[in-house]
């Protein structure tokens, strides 16, 4: 068992120097036909692919690319460390990745998204010392992360894996077109608009709020041709829930312009919209790659701290108890405004008091 363990060892690091030799001829500008970036690639591939201690090890001595830094190197790292999370055992990333004695050619960011990765994948971090020393060292460092629970959150409950659940299944909400909804379509009737024919909307939309509700879509606009439309409503007396219909088709939303079939609105639940946000921020863009799990988690916390109108420094937990307070819709994204091919969302949010509606919807396209 020791010989075949320190053969493999061996062959590890071999790869790991292959790995490695790879990224510094990329680094260095002598990969003008991709081959070196192809190549590195695959032996990362290899190493995941012989999930263990010393594979792990291995990996730990290559470069997640040849970029040197900037977003391209950031993103190669949240990118492997998904994979690693959710490839290796979390007792052999205890062992080797937060193991302050083991060597690592990966920045802060590695092992710093490995932790939240864990944490999207239900581990149980209390159980290994190494990393929950590393947590405590990250909270110290004020690592941006670590505003995040080191637990899922109730809301957060749809990310769990059922006992006895398929192989392919997956918390994640299929891309639009191909999004059904389980609750029937909400209608407006008679008696709800006579209800709220004295209620005035104004809409109130501010920057920052709008900057905070398209967190989880942002990456669709920096990386590619989206667009987000958040917006947000004022009514002068409450609304309620089972009115909610009729005040809806008095927005005047862009998504949904003047003209067009307005919004078909379903009913939802706080952890059927968090699915849907973290699912649009884990995906990839038309053009460009995804947040990943880490940071696609705290930009969906973003996102619904916008949409329920907590302030800009509440904590997590804060807007998790608005967010259960909070009536929540999904739309159809059938309108001309969205492209319809496979990046497309809309959800609206009827906040606590029945008065402050706030809407996002984004869309994008190669």
């Amino acid at each position: 068992m020791l010989c075949c363990q320190m053969r493999c060892a061996r062959e590890f690091g071999w790869v790991a120097e292959v790995g490695a030799e790879l990224a510094s001829q990329g680094a260095a500008g002598k990969d003008t036909r991709g081959l070196c970036t192809a190549a590195l690639e695959h032996v990362l591939r290899v190493l995941l692919a012989h999930p263990g201690v010393e594979s792990l090890y291995a990996l730990l001595r290559v470069p997640a690319s040849p970029h040197l830094g900037g977003p391209g190197a950031m993103a190669a790292e949240r990118r492997l460390a998904s994979l690693v999370a959710r490839n290796y055992r979390p007792g052999d990333i205890a062992r080797s990745v937060f193991n302050p004695e083991c060597q690592s050619v990966h920045s802060v960011e590695f092992p710093a998204c490995v932790l939240y990765e864990l944490v999207l994948l239900s581990v149980e971090l209390e159980e290994f010392t190494s990393i929950r020393s590393y947590a405590v060292a990250l909270v110290d460092a004020g690592h941006p992360l670590t505003v995040l629970p080191l637990s899922l959150l109730p809301v957060e409950s749809g990310l769990h894996r059922p006992l006895g659940a398929a192989d392919d299944w997956t918390w994640a909400v299929p891309p639009t077109p191909m999004t059904t909804f389980d609750a029937p379509e909400l209608h407006s009737t008679l008696p709800m608009r006579q209800r709220v024919a004295g209620i005035e909307v104004t809409e109130v939309s501010v920057e920052e709020s709008a900057e905070a509700m398209g967190s989880a879509v942002q990456h669709w606009c920096a990386d590619s041709n989206g667009t987000i439309a958040a917006q947000e409503f004022w009514a002068s007396e409450p609304v309620r829930n089972e009115d909610f219909p009729a005040a809806f088709a008095l927005l005047p939303l862009v998504a949904w312009p003047e003209g067009q079939a307005s919004a078909r609105l379903y009913p939802s639940s706080p952890d059927s919209v968090f699915r849907a946000l973290l699912s649009a921020a884990v995906r990839g863009s038309a053009y460009g790659h995804g947040l990943y799990g880490a940071y696609g988690r705290l930009a969906t916390w973003r996102s619904l701290g916008g949409l329920v109108g907590t302030p800009a420094d509440a904590s997590i937990l804060s807007v998790a108890d608005m967010v259960g307070r909070v009536d929540w819709f999904h739309m159809d994204t059938a309108s001309g405004w969205f492209h319809g091919i496979a990046w497309d969302l809309a959800v609206a949010a009827l906040r606590s008091g029945g008065q402050e509606i706030a809407v996002l919807a984004a869309t994008d396209t190669d």
